[in-house]
């Protein structure tokens, strides 16, 4: 598990810049189920045991143990929850859970999400609208519409779904998010595809079927994976 925002795992810590670089240290050796002795963990960061004891206080914990009990719990969903991503047949991220997170609990604060897509994929938007309703998030239909005519406050994220991955306006759409700030879930079948690169967080869904019938008229299962992907997504974020 890599922590790569000390300030949003220890919201209530007072950490100098070299205590961040320990907690660090402190994960890998949990990573690799190495010896959490606090004298071992001294030596090896160059310091002594009571600075360590310091430290744990400074993170907001009573004391070492706490502090260990704590990062070993975070690494432990990390890993369940990569786990559980993982055993899903119909959906593949290359991203990491601490990237993921951050974009979908960004949504649940501002209560707020853009959603996009064309042809078929008008089904998924309007499938996403009236789930995420239910689940207090007011989502924005970017069916003609404009982000920088509709653009206010926080920057907001945007949901986008492409078949191909290669559609030029919702494309533009994806930069268009991105240039006020807001980041992007893009959801295609098709690997390398302009929206797999382009999105903040990247999710393939398996189509079951091979190459891609832009007109819907044989077997494919995009548009009920994605539905799939949805409600395990929606149910682990909102």
């Amino acid at each position: 598990m890599n922590i790569y925002h000390i300030s949003r795992l220890l919201p209530n810590s007072d950490l100098r810049q070299e205590d961040e670089e320990i907690i660090q240290n402190i994960v890998r050796k949990i990573e690799k189920n190495e010896d959490l002795d606090i004298r071992l963990i001294a030596t090896t960061n160059f310091t002594s045991p009571s600075s360590i004891s310091r430290l744990a206080k400074r993170a907001g914990f009573n004391n070492f143990k706490e502090m260990i009990f704590f990062l070993k719990q975070k690494f432990t969903e990390s890993q369940s929850g990569k786990r559980e991503l993982l055993a899903q047949p119909f959906i593949i991220t290359n991203h990491q859970w601490e990237e993921i997170d951050l974009v979908f609990e960004m949504i649940k604060r501002q209560k707020h999400v853009y959603l996009s897509g064309a042809g078929f994929c008008d089904f998924l938007v309007k499938y996403s609208y009236r789930k995420l309703m239910l689940k207090k998030i007011y989502a924005i239909d970017l069916t003609d519409l404009e982000i920088k005519l509709i653009a206010e406050g926080e920057p907001k994220n945007l949901m986008i779904f492409s078949q191909s991955g290669e559609n030029k306006n919702g494309i533009r759409k994806i930069r268009e998010c991105q240039s006020l700030g807001g980041k992007v879930i893009t959801f295609t079948a098709t690997a390398g595809s302009s929206f797999a690169r382009e999105g903040d967080v990247s999710f393939l869904i398996d189509p079951e079927s091979e190459g891609i019938n832009n007109e819907n008229s044989t077997l494919n299962f995009f548009f009920g994976n994605s539905i799939n992907a949805l409600e395990y997504l929606f149910n682990r974020y909102f």
